[in-house]
């Protein structure tokens, strides 16, 4: 029989915790609201004393909206991420469209160590067309819609091991959720409180006016239009100190949208 010493019972038990704890490591995704249709999905780390800072290779998530709605890429970790839009007809789920976000990284990106318990920003995206209602969400790995097409999983190849060498594995659950925190945000919500909040601090002035429109608000304007009531566009800019002289008399409409999507429309008579 063969004979176990002491020590080596002892380097045995540390092995088979040691690799337990490492199990333990991994990854989920969430949603950051930055305001308006800005949207961030950041690395969450699983609760863990590792305080080895995580080394990303590669990621992937999928994004759904409802159907007809679009996504801008802001940013990502490696600054060159794709975007795959797929049409919700084509997975049999004709009221949502998609997106496949991955990355490769030219260089392996670091992340702070799970110890940290801080949440990493890996794509930061703006939602087109200022949606009102529907739901925005991280497709998690266990929906029916991952398990059938299942290169829609989320995933990160990443290095979290302190062993002197370079591995990378993939440390999200393919089997879970794979979220946490805010996974899904719902647009009516936005619709209400961002517009709510424009409207509250945007001033426009001189009104009535015969040169000059001003527009103050602590929100960045994006696009400024002027339209007549018949919805003819006269003016558009992007400035916040507007010439109008040119006009003739009468009432018309301001549209404003701001960096983060909010839109709101006032009205100002042309003398």
């Amino acid at each position: 029989m063969k004979k176990y010493t002491l020590l080596s019972l002892l380097m045995f038990t540390l092995m088979c915790f040691t690799n337990k704890a490492l199990a333990q490591d991994g990854y989920t995704y969430t949603l950051q609201h930055n305001g308006g249709y800005s949207f961030t999905v950041q690395a969450v780390p699983n609760t863990s004393a590792n305080n080895f800072a995580t080394s990303v290779q590669s990621y992937g998530f999928t994004i759904i909206l409802p159907d007809g709605v679009t996504i801008t890429t802001a940013s990502s970790l490696g600054g060159a991420a794709s975007a795959t839009f797929f049409d919700g007809t084509n997975v049999a789920m004709p009221t949502i469209d998609g997106y496949l976000i991955t990355e490769t990284l030219g260089s392996p990106a670091t992340l702070s160590a799970p110890s940290t318990a801080m949440n990493s920003d890996m794509f930061t995206f703006t939602v087109n067309g200022n949606p009102t209602n529907g739901d925005l969400k991280i497709l998690e790995n266990n929906s029916s819609l991952a398990t059938t097409v299942t290169p829609l999983k989320s995933f990160m190849q990443a290095d979290m091991i302190d062993n002197g060498s370079a591995q990378f594995t993939n440390v999200v659950d393919p089997n879970a959720a794979a979220v946490s925190g805010m996974s899904i945000f719902n647009f009516s919500t936005l619709s209400v409180t961002e517009v709510q909040l424009l409207e509250n601090e945007l001033n426009v002035y001189p009104n009535p006016t015969s040169n000059t429109i001003n527009i103050q608000t602590n929100s960045t304007i994006k696009n400024v239009a002027i339209y007549t009531l018949l919805g003819k566009k006269v003016i558009q800019t992007d400035a916040i100190k507007i010439h109008v002289a040119d006009l003739s008399q009468g009432i018309y409409l301001l549209k404003i949208i701001t960096d983060s999507g909010a839109e709101i429309t006032k009205r100002f008579i042309k003398q």
